[in-house]
């Protein structure tokens, strides 16, 4: 017989369920919104200019079809915001490179409290989930810590099943995490800003809401 779900892993994947769906019905009423004020105004405006004689109905066409092309050469095209991460050929960095432990005090190891893209292999069969409310990042806890971190050493709880990104990451030399990594002086600056206000309005919108208070 299988082994059933316990209480707490039900009450996670409910919450997960609803943050997935509340991503989704968040990002494309938001899109839709956006898009309707974006039609209304242009075909607004065009209808005037010809109207006026100040330009040529087969000019805006062209001028559309161009800028168009450079929205997509640029890379600016409006996104839902999911991400599927391709790693590359950087090798793995040894456990011993850096003695963790000895920064923890420090660093409070906010290196796992950032936020990357999952492989497609990590989605289907790693021990690292993807957050309903945020595809395809690392799922984070209430905390905002990854889900699998033990939140009283600190410590990965699945460190020999690891993504890659975390083992081809080290924290030597990035400025982000250290003003000097001899001296082990964190960059709280950075940290404060960017870790902890990373969020996109819909993420804030869904953390109202898994508080009760949206």
């Amino acid at each position: 017989m299988p082994e059933q779900p316990q209480p707490d892993e039900l009450r996670e994947l409910e919450r997960q369920v609803e943050r997935g769906n509340l991503f989704a019905h968040a990002v494309l009423t938001e899109q839709v919104t956006r898009a309707n004020q974006t039609d209304a105004v242009v075909n607004g405006l065009i209808d005037l200019l010809v109207r006026l004689d100040v330009v040529q109905a087969e000019d805006v066409v062209a001028a559309v079809e161009t800028t168009r092309k450079e929205i997509a050469d640029a890379g600016h095209q409006a996104s839902l915001d999911v991400a599927i991460r391709v790693d590359g050929e950087t090798p793995p960095v040894p456990a011993d490179a850096i003695d963790c432990e000895a920064r923890l005090e420090y660093c409070k190891a906010v290196c796992c409290r950032l936020r990357f893209a999952l492989t497609v292999e990590e989605i289907e069969s790693g021990p690292v989930k993807w957050d309903l409310g945020r595809p395809y990042f690392n799922r984070h806890g209430a905390n905002g810590y990854c889900h699998q971190i033990d939140e009283e050493t600190l410590g990965c709880n699945v460190y020999h099943e690891r993504p890659l990104v975390c083992r081809q990451y080290s924290c030597a030399g990035d400025t982000r995490i250290w003003k000097d990594f001899d001296a082990m002086e964190i960059n709280q600056e950075w940290i404060d800003e960017h870790v902890n206000a990373e969020r996109s309005p819909i993420e804030i919108f869904m953390s109202a809401y898994d508080s009760g208070s949206a």
